[in-house]
């Protein structure tokens, strides 16, 4: 039961991280187009004329993707799905400090 609990407390944390991308991507839209550093988000912005519609679908498809696999995982093995939880927190943690500073 301690286990499920971590685990769901990991998915938790990278569905609210998320949530927080997604919030300040909307909210700065405006300045995106210059403040985006990946080149697949630079890309998806100049393929959507400078909208972040297309952006926000494919960042919100990639989450439920994520979520989806860790669901498969942990019931095809839960020891990977653990693996991969802790991993992703750590970088939605790195991805928080990135974007609070």
């Amino acid at each position: 039961m301690k286990n499920k609990f971590i685990l769901a407390s990991m998915f938790i944390w990278i569905w609210m991280v998320s949530m927080l991308d997604h919030y300040l991507t909307i909210k700065l839209s405006e300045t995106i187009n210059h403040m985006e550093k990946n080149p697949l988000g630079k890309y998806l912005l100049e393929a959507d004329s400078g909208s972040v519609a297309l952006f926000m679908t494919v960042k919100m498809v990639g989450l439920w993707l994520i979520c989806l696999v860790l669901i498969f995982l942990y019931k095809w093995r839960p020891k990977y799905a653990y693996i991969s939880a802790f991993i992703l927190s750590a970088i939605q943690l790195a991805l928080v400090l990135y974007l609070l500073q």
